[in-house]
């Protein structure tokens, strides 16, 4: 008796921990709701296009995971998930790691992120399936880029190159491929390596010639992008030219509006008015529509630097340093290490100076390593581009081989028929001869045989009457024969004109 109230009381106790955990749950699950769109998603899923399907839910996956509040990633990765069991989904292992890698990215973990987009690419080239390939090896250089791996990104860019230049008959333009250029070009250039950025960038415009949508959606991309190089080679005239074309209404970028300021302000830097300059960017930084990064916080220091203000150029400076990451590149550390450097150095502090001369050295080691690896890596794109180039060749030639052929068979039939009609021409014409000369033998024959005939004795009855002493008396006798004669050389007379008649 005793017992039955405490498992009672246990149920109770079961039921309202369900009741709690469902009740944490359900905002969670509803909230992923909202943000999925339910009906477009089951749309998707049902689309029986491989292809298509894959390029809607990429785009789908990722607008649900950047919308989504941090709190409730998981809940959205889950009902995601639950999507793709449900409905099947062939390519769903790649999905998963893919959707994984989206919401380690959004919480800034940027090496777990890294590893799940790892294995969704090592997935999609098991499948072999190159589109999704292309598409994750695009994802994974982004990942390595915010996490200041260059060399990894620049690889994984050039091996969505290669997959993309595999599936160039699926798309009718060659917007993917310049927008990887575009992204090689940034990597080149935050490395140094300006005059190859600048060149990826003309090959990324090359590629957009005959598409006037993609030059819309990547022209003030690229414009920026040799603004940027521009700026740090020190070329004040060509700045102001790419600057003057950011500022052309016919771009249209979402982040045209930082574009220009910030090329606005690089145009100051050059010309040396470095109050002004700070003043563009410390305005900048109030303001909303204005997309600030690392390097503006850099640019205001070295303005500070170059006006006399030190002390302002520091601070700004130690702040950069403190919460730097590893995406900061040898390259800026140097960089800042050396104008702290040479503020101690102003200020006597040689002691200072000369540790944070150390420190600008040892990343200017790095520096130099790192543009061995990109140097190396940008001779493997060469050689890429070199066996792309002559597989495309290659492939014109075949097809202008198989052009020639086909203008060859065309020919030499074209030949055989003109030949067979000459002979057919010739043989009619023989035939003809023969036919005539045939006709002329008959016509001969008949002239000589029963023409002549029937007139010889035509000639001779009237030859009789004319000698005859008794005229009446012989014609009586004649008429019969004179009359069969004649009827028979009308009769052969007709032969002859239905004989010439005759084709």
């Amino acid at each position: 008796m005793l017992k039955k109230p405490g498992i009672a009381l246990l149920l109770i106790i079961l039921f309202l921990q369900v009741v709690r955990v469902n009740a944490r749950q359900t905002p969670a699950v509803q909230s992923s709701q909202h943000i999925i769109d339910k009906d477009t998603l089951i749309a998707i899923l049902s689309q029986k296009d491989g292809f298509l399907r894959e390029k809607r839910l990429i785009s789908f996956t990722k607008t649900c995971i950047q919308k989504s509040d941090s709190g409730k990633l998981l809940a959205v990765e889950d009902t995601l998930n639950n999507f793709f069991i449900k409905y099947n989904l062939s390519n769903k292992g790649i999905f998963t790691y893919f959707i994984s890698s989206l919401t380690f990215t959004r919480k800034h973990d940027l090496k777990q992120a890294e590893l799940y987009m790892t294995k969704a690419v090592q997935l999609a080239e098991k499948e072999s399936q190159d589109y999704m390939a292309f598409q994750m090896l695009s994802h994974l250089g982004f990942i390595q880029t915010d996490k200041g791996d260059y060399i990894g990104a620049i690889y994984n860019y050039r091996l969505a190159t290669i997959k993309i230049r595999k599936l160039k008959d699926k798309f009718k333009d060659n917007r993917r491929e310049a927008a990887l250029n575009i992204n090689i070009s940034d990597l080149f250039y935050k490395s140094g390596l300006y005059a190859q950025s600048l060149n990826y960038l003309d090959n990324a415009w090359g590629l957009l010639q005959k598409d006037t949508t993609g030059k819309q959606l990547l022209s003030s991309a690229i414009l920026y992008n040799k603004s940027e190089n521009f700026f740090r080679m020190n070329k004040i005239d060509s700045l102001k030219r790419y600057h003057a074309l950011l500022v052309s209404p016919g771009n249209k970028n979402y982040k045209i509006f930082t574009y220009r300021q910030r090329t606005a302000y690089y145009i100051t830097l050059l010309q040396h008015n470095y109050n002004l300059a700070i003043k563009q960017i410390k305005e900048l930084q109030k303001n909303k529509d204005y997309a600030p990064n690392d390097l503006d916080e850099q640019h205001l220091a070295d303005a500070y630097y170059m006006s006399g203000q030190l002390d302002s150029a520091k601070f700004i400076i130690e702040k950069i340093l403190a919460t730097a990451t590893e995406s900061h590149q040898p390259e800026a550390k140097f960089h800042l290490y050396e104008t702290l450097a040479r503020i101690a150095e102003k200020k006597g502090d040689y002691k200072t100076s000369s540790y944070n001369f150390m420190l600008a050295l040892k990343n200017a080691q790095e520096n130099n390593i790192r543009l061995t690896q990109v140097g190396s890596i940008s001779s493997q794109i060469k050689i890429d581009e070199t066996e792309s180039s002559y597989l495309q060749k290659a492939e014109v030639y075949r097809r202008e081989r198989l052009w020639l052929l086909f203008i060859v068979l065309i020919a030499a039939l074209s030949i055989i028929v003109i030949a067979l009609f000459y002979r057919n021409v010739k043989q009619k014409r023989h035939y003809e001869k023969l036919l005539y000369e045939a006709k002329k033998e008959e016509l001969a024959f008949i002239n000589s045989h029963e023409v002549r005939k029937h007139l010889t004795n035509i000639l001779g009855m009237i030859d009789i009457l004319k000698h005859s002493k008794n005229k009446l008396d012989d014609y009586i006798q004649l008429e019969e024969y004179l009359y069969q004669s004649a009827s028979l050389l009308d009769d052969s007379i007709k032969n002859i004109s239905e004989k010439l008649n005759e084709e």
